[in-house]
């Protein structure tokens, strides 16, 4: 009876519902391995071998300067005015000595003439041992004008038409020379020189040297008085030359000036005409 009634209290329960399987859910998972711990022998310390040392040095290091350009430049440009400057006091120096030489020229240098008193004092001072030297020129307060005297053209008043023949100084040409007479025109070309001689063989020398087909000089004018340039140029009122060299005779007349004027031909030019 008891094991009916446990039976049917059994039967009153509800069924027992079966846990599910969750295998099927469920994933492999590979064991991990152990860790392994690998150990390396370490290398053998010697006691006896010094482990390095290294010094350091406590000295700041020197920044080094960078060589720049401009203190080169200010020398150089220094140095090119000190040359400047001595160049310029060496050429002022030589100019005012050329000129202080040239005023002494110009205004007079006079030499020591054999005066009595100098003869006198060289026969005192010379002796058998002693020498003489050459004397030097001295500047003296009696000096004399650097003046030539006016040429002379060989012409005089007693015959002031008169011609005659004569050959120059230099290269010895002849040229005949025409007095009171002068060239109207027909002018080559001027210049002032010393005399007549040099005038004519300025005549001769253009010739030399004057080009094919230019023309030829024939002769020249020239005026003695006219040397003095100053004089020339108040008389002519338009140059300071005193001889003209001329292309054809055909301009030959009598002067009516107040100034000496005198006619220089080449040899054979001026034959024809007379005085």
């Amino acid at each position: 009876m008891e094991a009916v009634h446990n039976h049917s209290l059994h039967n009153d329960l509800p069924e027992a519902v079966s846990e599910p399987d969750y295998s099927i859910h469920k994933f492999s998972i590979p064991a991990s391995p152990q860790p392994r711990t690998t150990v390396h022998p370490l290398p053998a310390v010697h006691a006896e071998s010094p482990s390095p040392k290294y010094s350091v040095s406590e000295e700041p290091r020197v920044k080094q300067r960078k060589w720049t350009r401009w203190p080169l430049l200010l020398l150089y440009g220094l140095l090119l005015t000190v040359i400047a400057g001595v160049a310029g006091g060496l050429i002022g120096k030589t100019i005012e000595r050329n000129n202080h030489n040239r005023d002494a020229y110009v205004n007079g240098v006079t030499y020591p003439s054999p005066t009595s008193g100098s003869a006198q004092s060289l026969s005192s001072s010379s002796s058998p041992s002693s020498s003489v030297s050459p004397s030097t020129p001295t500047v003296s307060s009696t000096v004399f004008k650097r003046t030539i005297p006016q040429p002379t053209s060989g012409c005089t008043s007693a015959a002031p038409y008169r011609s005659f023949k004569s050959r120059s100084n230099f290269i010895n040409i002849p040229y005949s020379t025409i007095c009171g007479q002068g060239w109207l025109d027909f002018d080559l070309t001027a210049m002032s020189v010393a005399t007549q001689s040099d005038c004519i063989e300025s005549c001769s020398m253009y010739n030399a040297h004057k080009q094919t087909g230019d023309r030829s000089c024939v002769g020249a004018g020239f005026l003695p008085a006219w040397w003095n340039q100053t004089l020339a140029m108040v008389e002519s009122k338009i140059t300071p030359y005193n001889c003209f060299l001329k292309t054809n005779t055909s301009g030959i007349a009598r002067n009516n000036e107040k100034f000496e004027v005198i006619a220089l031909c080449m040899q054979g030019e001026c034959d024809d005409i007379s005085g």
